[in-house]
């Protein structure tokens, strides 16, 4: 899939070929005074920004000191593009020219490419997403009663009830289907989350207030609250850890790139303590959902429906008088714009995978990842596990057919965005040294000759 700048993005307009933006040096560099510094310019979540690649996770937001990046949240205008989407917007120097620092915040962006070291279109897609599974098997809650089987919910009660974890990051919808960021501190919260959501918000993006949350709140240790200065010093140590140990083990749910930039968060944010995936074959805006796919395309009245789900190759809406199903086809292409750039259906990078693909109705498949996923999900009470093996072979195929939709050339786009800079920067290298081969394509297998009648 090819991508267009947006007319509002930064420099010109830049030729595209599958994916790879053409660009030089010069084009994103950033004015310092009478000189062009040579190996300083905008981060490059700028181009990833430019070209729709952007998937929205908010990890560049979660992370940036100054707060620049930030991931929009008013609506948008799906009127004349139906994949429109909030996306991240770069606050830059040039945006405040002229403001005064005394009348209004100024937060441009600094330079400090934090951004770009998590952002998970940035860091490139696993090439056998299967690759890392340690177990796999269904599951379903055995006292919470939710869309194939409320397994996300029932881990992240348990782990609630048990204090294994302070809070869960993740999403919940009204009686509209319209959705919200939500932090879970508390088993009753849980119920508030039950049910698959399509439509998207940038989560990872709260991890922010966490994150800040004792800068903005410790105490000074000369400085009372009143103003005057204290006798004795006192330390930063006990009032900061009265603060943060809070949030001091945090959970994450989402969708495949929020977990992936979960991920690259967690290695400069050790209060992530659990990274939960769904499975994901797109998501939607709102204003298409609301406008468009619903409506239009399922001939549903919105407050009619009770549960959505992708299965078998199909969307499916159930409301309280019937089922409706499409073809994946048929509602794709509305699904926003950075989800046709995704290559990753089974969230790889999380600790446990969670979906309805790959077990029978009213049960979900569960993906253990990673020793972390294994262990927690060893404390979990009052999870059912089937007999019956997971149906890998589905799941596989769900997953071929997202990469083939979405399928473009990211390793060179992240070789040559990489290699932009001279000295290329140290994560740079990093990144480029892990970019995988291409999959070698076998040939299709050859039919066995037809045996000659007798």
């Amino acid at each position: 899939m090819e991508a267009k700048p947006d007319s509002g993005t930064h420099g010109a307009q830049i030729p595209l070929a599958r994916g790879i933006p053409k660009t030089t040096q010069s084009q994103v560099l950033t004015r310092l005074g009478d000189m062009h510094a040579p190996n300083v310019g905008l981060p490059k979540i700028a181009d990833v920004r430019a070209y729709d690649y952007c998937c929205s996770c908010g990890t560049c937001e979660a992370i940036c000191p100054v707060n620049a990046p930030v991931v929009r949240r008013e609506p948008v205008d799906v009127s004349k593009e139906k994949n429109n989407y909030r996306k991240v917007e770069l606050k830059t120097e040039a945006q405040f020219q002229g403001v005064d620092p005394f009348k209004a915040e100024i937060n441009a962006c600094v330079q400090c490419y934090a951004c770009e070291r998590v952002c998970p279109l940035l860091d490139g897609f696993p090439v056998d997403e299967f690759n890392n599974i340690r177990t796999m098997k269904a599951g379903k809650s055995k006292t919470l009663h939710g869309q194939d089987g409320a397994v996300v919910s029932q881990i992240l009660k348990s782990l609630l009830e048990q204090g294994e974890i302070d809070c869960a990051v993740g999403i919940v919808r009204n009686d509209k289907w319209s959705t919200k960021i939500f932090t879970f501190t508390s088993p009753e919260d849980v119920a508030k989350a039950s049910g698959t959501k399509y439509t998207y918000q940038p989560v990872v993006a709260t991890m922010r207030d966490i994150h800040r949350s004792y800068i903005e709140n410790a105490e000074s240790p000369l400085i009372a609250h009143d103003g005057q200065m204290l006798e004795t010093e006192r330390s930063y140590v006990e009032p900061i850890n009265n603060i943060i140990k809070k949030y001091k083990k945090v959970a994450l749910v989402g969708v495949p790139c929020q977990v992936h930039g979960a991920r690259l968060f967690k290695e400069n944010f050790n209060r992530i303590e659990l990274i939960i995936g769904l499975i994901c074959m797109e998501s939607f805006s709102e204003e298409i959902m609301f406008s468009e796919v619903i409506p239009k395309v399922m001939g549903v009245d919105i407050r009619d429906a009770v549960k959505m789900n992708f299965h078998k190759g199909n969307f499916i809406v159930t409301t309280t008088k019937e089922t409706k199903e499409v073809p994946i086809k048929a509602v794709a292409p509305m699904a926003r714009h950075g989800c046709h750039f995704c290559q990753d259906y089974t969230s790889y990078y999380a600790d446990i995978s969670v979906g309805s693909v790959g077990s029978d109705d009213g049960w979900s498949t569960i993906f253990v990842r990673t020793e972390n996923g294994e262990k927690y999900l060893n404390k979990v009470n009052d999870i059912e596990y089937s007999d019956k093996p997971i149906f890998l072979d589905i799941v596989k195929k769900l997953a071929a057919m997202k990469h083939k939709n979405n399928k473009w050339d990211w390793r060179s786009f992240l070789k040559e965005i990489w290699n932009r800079d001279s000295p290329v920067r140290p994560w740079g290298k990093e990144k480029i040294a892990k970019i995988p081969p291409p999959p070698i394509e076998q040939p299709p297998a050859e039919k066995p000759a037809a045996k000659p009648k007798e």
